[in-house]
């Protein structure tokens, strides 16, 4: 009978640490961007490179798939507010698109924090069959609120950009550092490859501070889709 008893307390007070547990990721608060744009936050974007932007434009996923058709080049340097990036992230999507509700800050020390929503993510690992290694957690984000804190850099000996992610949560869970970083860094292998492919997309200098997105080089003067990425779809 003692022994039973034992069995009882023991398994309530693991059902009471579960119920904590559950209860602080329940009322952890979500990480939220403080940044909204409108239509003239897009149109400025567009002055500023100097681009073209129409119905066939290419989405991030296009680029990351290199699935663009590019033309033309422009040099560009300017400075990119938060209010700007949100919106031409936002105003880039596409029948390709994973991501929705995308807000980007800058931040002094080329910091810069960005949250989006991912949706179905079944076409970029049927696209990368590297990514189905990683095809569970993946599956995980569907659906929820990504957050992202990462400090950028661009090494020019190999024309690649890189980054350090200090916090990543997927909803209220907040992601351990070293986990995060090595998981993004697939993604990141495969943007900078895309990137050195752009014909017309060159890297003189650049920097991240609370004014925005300082960028000095050059970019094509118009990307477009070349198609829906999954045939049949």
């Amino acid at each position: 009978m003692k022994g039973f008893f034992k069995f009882i307390i023991g398994l309530i007070i693991i059902l009471v640490i579960a119920f904590i547990a559950i209860f602080i990721l329940i009322s952890s608060p979500k990480k939220n961007i403080d940044v909204s744009y409108t239509s003239e936050d897009f149109q400025s974007y567009v002055e500023k490179g100097g681009i073209v932007f129409d119905e066939k434009h290419a989405s991030m996923e296009d680029i990351f798939a290199n699935n663009i058709i590019v033309t033309g080049t422009t040099y560009v340097n300017t400075t990119i507010t938060n209010e700007e990036l949100t919106a031409v992230a936002n105003q880039s999507m596409n029948d390709n698109s994973i991501v929705k509700d995308v807000k980007i800050k800058c931040n002094d020390n080329n910091e810069i924090e960005m949250s989006c929503v991912v949706g179905d993510i079944s076409p970029l690992i049927n696209e990368f069959p590297f990514l189905e290694k990683y095809e569970a957690g993946l599956k995980l984000i569907e659906n929820k609120p990504i957050y992202m804190n990462s400090t950028l850099f661009y090494d020019h000996n190999s024309r690649e950009f890189g980054g350090v992610t200090s916090e990543l949560y997927i909803g209220k869970v907040k992601i351990p550092v070293d986990q995060a970083n090595d998981n993004l860094r697939p993604a990141g292998t495969q943007l900078n490859s895309m990137l050195k492919q752009i014909n017309g997309f060159s890297v003189n200098d650049f920097q991240v501070s609370s004014e925005g997105f300082k960028f000095d080089g050059t970019i094509p003067q118009k990307i477009e889709s070349a198609g829906k990425l999954i045939v049949g779809d």
